[in-house]
């Protein structure tokens, strides 16, 4: 490679050095000279002279040269020069701040008009400003080019019927060599080279789970017309045809037409239908993916932006339907956002074990949609063209020699059921009866038999039953690649690929291998060094020439494990030939590229899609089970996080990697659905029985390993005790008084002539961090955030793939964090000197009485404090956040009677104080605690009695109005001990805020998601929810 200074030179025309180009002659003249006839010494004389005057001449006009460039070189223009080059190489952003695109044009301003130098300095600048922009674009706006037409039209918007179904296939390979016109029959191929003789496992040990993804990418992209097979009916994009359809009426077969949904647990390709059921189970769980997505786009509606659809500001278009394009926008968006994540599936957990990397501590993965640098010497690869897919991966993609036993033994089963006693050997009637069955399926994917499962009144299979085939299909082990290993019970579909790769009269095995520059085979031992095979294939083609493209990929050798680089141990052509076809799959995919966007799919759908290297090395297909399934697996399941290999087998490859203990290897049982209690009385009964129920916090998610014998169990003994403590009240109070208004004073900023802060993020949650942190002996330092993915671990508003998520995420500072408050509590022992501040004494006293009742340190730290402190900040948060927005709502005439007090100095009588918060509670919305049952319970909620099973979780409903005595004790006492207490301070300083209320715009509003019972908040991005509000910004004047 040239170095930066060679490019310089390059760059800026500067000539060669005169002595390396006069040696460079010597040598040259050196080898040209032969030997001739002595000239006349004179005109010797004559001939030096003259080529040493031709040689100054050239030298003088070098030197010419070069002098008049450099004469523009002053120092400035000098590092103008390194700025440019240096961007060249390295491709970084550019600093305009440093004026480099003026500096440039000030030194082509210098340089003299006729150089060679100024000439390539302003053609090199006006490449960049050219190469800038889109010639032509390749993104345009509106709802024609943001969402997937439904045959794939559109994807290339300058070729729009580029890879859409319809299409004719691409021809990859040109087909140049003579052959023999006479072929071997196709059922005398099968019988020798491809049927199974005996079964033998993948080397490994991957599960057939891999291949039923293979199958569903195989359906996406292959369809080939029965009417004519140089035809595809489906388009060459990984869009989800499979579920989704390849035209508008094969869409909306699919769809319910309203609010964005698919018809629940169904599909519409029936080819599915003749696979092992796994591959269905693997389309319904993307359509339960599909659906939750549009539920929760219409819950966030973000920005408006379907809500705007609903209910138009402005006057509708004539003869528009809302309804109907309410449902569009969900709908499209929706499957921009599930395709999203299917895409990550392929290429974070599908190609990840296909190249062994799931064997290896590394998060490096083959993702085509990589960013390249636009440097000067650079060149950017190619994105958004489209595709088309060929012939030729049509037949690649025959994967069947890694059928598993159990899929053969179901696919014999599926066929008697079809075939009954007719010989399924016959042509004929092996076609003849596949398309009877096919008619007889009905046009309503809902209304087609899967699995011989039973719909459930809500047009549902029962989750127990699709995760039942899901996990047998984890833990079946797959075949091997290559000769000799496809069933019997798959010849006549074999014979039909190899008749319909003879009508497409593709090129040769060995020409196919040449196309990828890899070496073509000389010897039939190369192809298969089996002698059985490289035998057979001698007597059938008589030279390596011969071998067809198809059946020879399929019965070349297969690779050996490499770890990583082979994981997927296929043939070698195909090994080389399937990561081209990824990278041009995804690449030339615009909705997979440029298009792929969080404008497009919404801040919340592109994180919902999105993969994270810290959460199992970027693989995501465990958010599509836990979404799909939640109550099936727990949220640490094998079978959710790596399906693509047997279970055993990953035991073995996360041991090694020293992650084994992140994951649950027991077989899954399925969890009741959750239980709800709204009455006083059955929450308290619930939340305050340590030994039938206990909180779903698990501090073996977070620990690198429990003490021996340690069994984790929260017993609840401080939150019993703190308030219990005479003066944490006050000092609750008095504490929030001081920070509350420290923190206004001095967060507040000036804005449009009014004092604006962001009153939840910038105060009241800096305020309970501060306050859980002395109460609790806790670091301050992001304590916020950290308590409220504890707090997130603890209850089920969110959905169990983004607490393993966040647990991930969020391990070690937990760690850290436990290690911290353990080291603290250590320091103040019976007898020893105890911390001056009083919130830090109350706690150190009641975490000293659970030690001499005989809990250990690290239990408390972990069972009691942490979990307790989580519980504490975020009903601060919420509660503090709930009734600052109802104050500014419909609580504004409490406000101002608050107000009216607080300019009396503060002398409203404590029973005052008490009516304002029981009014303001009675108005805000409920909290929610939830545990888990450890035995067979019967619960009397209101009246009703509820059974309540070992495992099942139990929401409890706390309406804010409930009046809960202190004295009863537990999680719930606690934390209307301090809200309340807390609150008493805030109202006094929220009244000495003239004019106070929103600020303006959705900046003054509280962002909360309610689903059922469960309330969650939305970030500022609103690309997730947590269980603590995030923001809200108020205004008042001075």
């Amino acid at each position: 490679m040239s170095s930066p200074l060679s490019r310089l030179k390059g760059m800026l025309c500067i000539p060669e050095d005169p002595e390396s180009r006069t040696e460079k002659a010597t040598i040259k003249s050196k080898k040209q000279a032969t030997a001739v006839l002595k000239h006349d010494e004179n005109e010797q004389q004559g001939s030096s002279d003259s080529s040493s005057s031709a040689s100054t001449t050239d030298e003088t006009k070098w030197s010419n040269q070069v002098l008049n460039v450099l004469k523009a070189f002053n120092i400035k223009n000098l590092e103008t020069i390194k700025d440019v080059a240096l961007v060249g190489v390295e491709g970084e952003p550019i600093d305009d701040k440093t004026y480099l695109m003026e500096r440039i044009i000030q030194l082509a301003a210098d340089l003299p008009v006729t150089s060679r130098t100024s000439a390539t300095l302003t053609n090199t600048f006006l490449n960049q400003l050219w190469t800038d922009l889109q010639h032509p674009p390749q993104s345009y706006l509106g709802n024609d080019f943001v969402f997937r037409n439904a045959d794939g039209s559109g994807n290339n918007i300058l070729w729009p019927h580029l890879g859409a179904a319809g299409q004719p296939y691409a021809r990859t390979v040109r087909p140049r060599s003579l052959r023999p016109v006479a072929r071997p029959d196709p059922g005398v191929i099968f019988d020798s080279i491809l049927a199974r003789k005996k079964f033998e496992p993948h080397p490994n040990k991957i599960s057939s789970v891999l291949f039923y993804v293979a199958s569903i990418i195989i359906h996406d992209i292959f369809h080939t017309s029965h009417d004519d097979y140089n035809i595809s009916e489906v388009d060459s994009y990984l869009d989800l045809a499979p579920l989704y359809g390849s035209s508008d009426a094969q869409q909306q077969s699919v769809r319910t037409m309203r609010d964005g949904k698919l018809k629940p647990d169904c599909f519409f390709d029936i080819r599915i239908l003749g696979f092992p059921p796994g591959v269905g189970v693997l389309l319904i769980m993307f359509n339960r993916f599909h659906n939750h997505v549009a539920e929760n786009l219409a819950l966030i509606d973000e920005g408006g932006r379907f809500s705007r659809v609903l209910n138009p500001r402005g006057p509708r278009k004539e003869g528009a339907d809302p309804e109907k394009d309410y449902d569009e926008a969900l709908f499209q968006t929706a499957r921009l956002i599930t395709t999203g994540l299917y895409i990550n599936i392929v290429l974070k957990d599908y190609v990840r074990t296909i190249l062994n990397l799931n064997r290896v501590d590394s998060a490096w993965n083959l993702d085509p949609r990589s960013e390249e640098g636009k440097a000067i010497f650079g060149h950017k690869i190619l994105e958004a063209t489209g595709n088309s897919v060929s012939a030729e991966f049509n037949l690649v993609y025959r994967w069947h020699s890694c059928v598993s036993q159990r899929d053969e033994e179901w696919t014999k089963q599926i066929y008697h059921k079809i075939f009954g006693n007719q010989d399924s050997t016959n042509m004929g009637v092996f076609l003849s009866a596949l398309n009877g069955w096919a008619q007889t399926l009905s046009k309503d994917p809902m209304e087609r038999p899967f699995a011989d499962l039973k719909r459930l009144p809500d047009g549902k299979y029962p989750d127990s039953d699709l995760a039942a085939i899901w996990t047998a299909s984890v833990s079946d082990v797959a075949g091997r690649y290559g000769a000799a290993h496809v069933p019997d019970v798959l010849k006549n579909v074999e014979i039909l690929g190899i008749i319909q790769s003879r009508s497409w009269n593709l090129a040769s095995l060995n020409e196919f291998r040449e196309y990828f520059k890899l070496k073509p085979y000389e010897k039939f031992e190369e192809i298969n060094p089996d002698p059985l095979i490289a035998e057979q294939l001698r007597h059938l083609y008589g030279h390596p020439d011969n071998v067809e493209i198809y059946p020879g990929v399929i019965i070349e050798a297969a690779k050996e494990p490499k770890k990583p680089g082979s994981g997927l141990c296929t043939n070698f052509t195909t090994s080389r030939a399937i990561l081209s076809d990824a990278v041009a799959l995804v690449r030339g995919d615009r909705f997979y590229t440029v298009d792929y966007t969080p404008a497009n799919l919404t801040n919340w759908g592109f994180h919902a899609a999105d993969s994270d290297a810290q959460v199992n090395y970027g693989c995501v297909l465990y958010k599509l089970v836990l979404t799909a399934l939640p109550n099936s697996y727990r949220q640490d399941s094998i079978y959710a996080h790596y399906p693509l290999v047997i279970p055993e087998e990953n035991r073995v490859i996360l041991n090694g990697l020293k992650k084994a203990h992140l994951y649950n290897f027991e077989k899954p049982s399925e969890r009741a659905p959750d239980v709800i209690l709204t009455s006083l009385d059955a929450c308290k009964t619930v939340v305050n029985d340590v030994n039938g129920f206990r909180s779903l916090w698990r501090p073996d998610s977070f620990m690198p390993g429990p003490p021996d014998g340690w069994i984790s169990k929260k017993s609840g003994m401080l939150a019993l005790k703190l308030p219990e403590t005479e003066g944490l009240s006050t000092a609750t109070t008095a504490f929030y008084k001081e920070a509350v208004t420290n923190l206004v004073n001095s967060e507040h900023y000036e804005l449009a002539g009014s004092s604006q802060v962001d009153m939840v993020d910038d105060v009241f949650n800096v305020a309970h961090a501060q306050f859980v942190s002395n109460l609790f002996h806790l670091p301050v330092d992001g304590i916020g955030s950290l308590l409220s993915t504890v707090h997130t671990c603890c209850n089920t508003a969110q959905g169990p793939a983004r607490k393993f998520a966040l647990t991930a995420e969020r391990q070690k500072a937990v760690q850290q964090l436990a290690e911290s408050v353990q080291t603290q509590f250590k320091k103040f022992k019976p007898g020893h000197p105890q911390p001056n501040d009083k919130l830090q004494n109350y706690m150190t006293n009641a975490a000293q009485a659970c030690v001499q009742s005989g809990l250990p340190y690290e239990q408390i730290v972990w069972d009691e404090i942490i979990p307790l402190a989580a519980t504490v900040y975020v009903n601060q948060s919420r509660v503090f956040a709930e009734s600052l927005d109802y104050l500014l709502g419909q609580g504004q005439g409490l406000l101002r009677q608050i107000q009216e007090m607080a300019d009396l100095a503060n002398t409203a009588s404590e029973d005052k104080l008490k009516q304002f918060l029981h009014q303001m509670r009675s108005n805000i919305s409920h909290l929610t605690y939830t545990r888990e049952a450890l035995s067979s319970v019967t619960v009397d909620d209101g009246g009703r009695q509820v059974e309540i099973s070992p495992g099942q979780h139990v929401i409890c409903v706390m309406e804010q109005k409930d009046d809960l005595p202190i004295y009863s004790g537990g999680d719930i006492a606690l934390c209307r001990l301090l809200s309340d207490s807390a609150c008493c301070a805030i109202l006094q300083v929220l009244g000495q805020l003239k004019g106070l209320s929103r600020a303006v715009g959705p900046t003054g509003t509280l962002r909360r998601v309610t689903q059922g019972h469960m309330i969650t908040y939305l970030n500022e991005e609103e690309s997730t929810t947590s269980s603590r509000p995030v923001s809200m910004k108020v205004k008042w004047q001075e």
